[in-house]
């Protein structure tokens, strides 16, 4: 028999939560993940697409979709139901089918459980999904090698798989994973391991950002020594004053606040640092102890300055990446309530900004308040519509890349998150002033709005700058959303 599944009910009922990963984006048999094999066209997956047009229980399961009398809606959602079901049997039907002609390790079983599990995420059967990425995942390996690349989607897979379900740790353990596989692969110190190691320690700043416990610490750890390791690799192949070095430095400098942040509120969370390499048996390279040494302030200013200094020095700097620093150092020093040096900053890079006459710029950059990562153990925020991040606020040496998101996962899994609509006063020195309470949902939720205004007065932000001074602004849009 083929890779055996449990078929659940209800499994619908996240996509209140995960609208990222809509029911109707399913795979379709027709759509196999050509990324599983390099160098591999479409023509690979004839036989699978054959095996499934073939199979009696393709238009077995169509004509079940055909139910009269009702309604509209409720036509539309049987219909959907209906078209999921019927793709994930074709899946299941082609796996047995090529199993038993090819048998269990048969390379193309690999594309069709990968596919498989695709969909059944996308339908929110996350148990089941992260089993059939699992066996893709091992036929895979055992054509293609412990150490092959080609495992990636499947990781990845897993990954976005557990942050769905709100398993933060085991998503964890699997980046490590991959992390492991790709310096196999390439080697240690290769700088193609880079754009992994700043995705790693991006997602566990934002891990942390998002739940911020005392044994949350372990992403701290794990991101500091992800980007140790990365600042060591640019320098050794570009040099220390190579402008890939700002993009890591900004964020080692911002892991040093999360640390100074955690170490003064549980004071004696990090005397025993075992528990990282017991819980990441592949971490055990990071784990050198980071908290030996905890002056992270020091730490994390002379980041920024070397950030800072890089930029002045690089004659193919433009005048929006050095403003861009001179903003990221502000924002920093801001997050130490050290508003002079702040504002030094943003004044500066204002200065840097006319020197190029393009207003739309500094609008984008000075013109509205920016919301700065917030305090741990308040709720999660975003500004809307018009604080919604820009390209222009992330520098050239730091490329976008796909990571899942941590801040839905850590609401309930299944249940839709509460959140608070508020309009902030911001003062000129970025302090949260007059707050106006504009709605809460659900109506009448106990202590939201009590718990929704702590978190604007604890949060620091960037202020609106007007002719190159910082000036208040008054009722910025705030929705909060509450754990």
């Amino acid at each position: 028999m083929g890779y055996p599944l449990k078929y659940t009910t209800g499994a619908l009922m996240l996509l209140l939560t995960f609208g990222s990963l809509p029911a109707a984006q399913a795979d379709t048999p027709a759509d196999l993940p050509e990324t599983v094999t390099d160098g591999q066209g479409p023509e690979q997956h004839e036989p699978a697409r054959q095996a499934i047009e073939s199979d009696p229980a393709h238009d077995e399961t169509t004509a079940q979709a055909e139910k009269p009398d009702l309604q509209p809606t409720e036509a539309a959602e049987a219909a959907e139901a209906a078209e999921a079901a019927q793709i994930i049997a074709d899946y299941q039907s082609a796996i047995d089918r090529r199993e038993a002609l090819a048998g269990p390790f048969d390379p193309e079983l690999s594309e069709l459980t990968f596919a498989l599990g695709r969909t059944l995420q996308r339908q929110n059967r996350l148990e089941e999904a992260i089993q059939a990425f699992r066996h893709a995942m091992y036929v895979n390996r055992v054509n293609n090698g412990v150490y092959s690349l080609s495992q990636e989607p499947m990781l990845r897979g897993i990954i976005n798989t557990h942050i769905q379900l709100g398993f933060i740790t085991e998503a964890a353990e699997a980046y490590q994973k991959l992390l492991w596989l790709h310096r196999k692969t390439y080697g240690a110190d290769d700088p193609r391991t880079l754009p992994l190691l700043d995705e790693i320690g991006q997602w566990h700043l934002r891990a942390y950002n998002a739940r911020g416990r005392r044994d949350d610490i372990y992403h701290l750890n794990i991101a500091h020594g992800v980007y140790n390791q990365a600042l060591v690799i640019t320098a050794q192949q570009h040099g220390e004053d190579h402008r890939n070095m700002t993009g890591l430095l900004y964020n080692s400098a911002m892991t040093d606040y999360y640390l100074d942040r955690h170490q003064k509120k549980y004071a004696n969370s990090w005397e025993n640092t075992d528990l990282l390499s017991e819980r990441f048996q592949q971490a055990r390279w990071v784990a050198d102890d980071p908290f030996l040494s905890k002056n992270y302030f020091q730490n994390g200013r002379r980041a920024n300055a070397k950030m800072i200094d890089i930029l002045e020095q690089d004659p193919s700097a433009s005048a929006a990446d050095k403003a861009t620093g001179y903003i990221k150092t502000g924002d920093w020093f801001m997050l130490f309530n050290l508003t002079g040096p702040a504002i030094d900053n943003y004044q500066k890079a204002y200065r840097v900004l006319q020197q190029t006459n393009d207003a739309a710029l500094i609008a984008a950059l000075l013109g509205e308040p920016k919301m700065l990562p917030r305090p741990i153990d308040s709720g999660i925020m975003e500004t809307e519509p018009v604080l919604t991040a820009t390209s222009t606020e992330r520098s050239p040496a730091q490329p976008e890349t796909s990571m899942p998101d941590i801040t839905e996962a850590v609401t309930s899994p299944s249940i839709p998150a509460a959140y608070v609509m508020l309009a902030v006063d911001i003062s000129e020195k970025g302090q949260p002033r007059k707050i106006t309470t504009l709605s809460v949902s659900p109506e009448g939720g106990d202590g939201l709005e009590r718990r929704a205004r702590k978190t604007i007065i604890d949060t620091k932000f960037r202020p609106r700058f007007d002719n190159g001074q910082p000036v208040p602004t008054e009722a910025l849009p705030v929705k909060v959303l509450i754990q």
